[in-house]
């Protein structure tokens, strides 16, 4: 079995919560759930929880609810976020939880090349503190990779629950571990 890991990223600074979530899937099956992806979104531009209604995202949520498919959800919570600031604590958690369950890469979705650099750097940072060693790490455009609305959807899922509404969460069951890291 090789794991790659699709990350993605979601916040709601009025409330104090950013979240990083990674999408764990097993290579053998990377296809299928490629196309059972592009079904529940067609279109040339990366499928959005957020610019789903509620009908879309309880359809969003119970469709990769029921993909071979585990989720892992960093949620930082402070009262004054900063999210590049929240981004690192969430991502050397992240890191370091995928690390332990042997995901071999984890794709990140590509943001501007300054941003890409600040995640190489913690990277290398985690690296040097021996929090991870074997993870390999690369960029990937949101509408090149449809594996990463695994991630999006799970994380417009998790965000949805800490604003009290978690329907959707509850549609992905057990496959869903959230952590929980206070950031100052």
């Amino acid at each position: 079995m090789f794991v790659h890991a699709y990350v993605d990223e979601s916040y709601d600074l009025t409330i104090g919560v950013y979240i990083l979530t990674a999408s764990m899937v097993d290579l053998t099956d990377a296809e299928e759930i490629r196309c059972a992806l592009r079904e529940l979104h067609a279109g040339p531009r990366k499928l959005h929880w957020y610019e789903s209604d509620a009908r879309h995202r309880e359809y969003l949520a119970k469709s990769v609810g029921a993909l071979n498919v585990r989720h892992v959800s960093v949620v930082g919570q402070g009262r004054v976020l900063r999210p590049e600031r929240a981004r690192r604590k969430c991502m050397e958690l992240l890191l370091t939880c995928l690390e332990s369950i042997n995901v071999g890469v984890v794709a990140l979705e590509a943001r501007q090349g300054r941003n890409n650099r600040h995640d190489i750097n913690l990277i290398d940072a985690c690296r040097r503190k021996k929090l991870i060693s074997r993870l390999q790490a690369n960029f990937v455009g949101g509408n090149d990779e449809p594996l990463l609305w695994l991630a999006d959807i799970a994380c417009g899922s998790v965000l949805a629950a800490e604003r009290g509404v978690g329907d959707y969460l509850v549609q992905f069951g057990n496959t869903t571990r959230v952590h929980r890291i206070n950031i100052a």
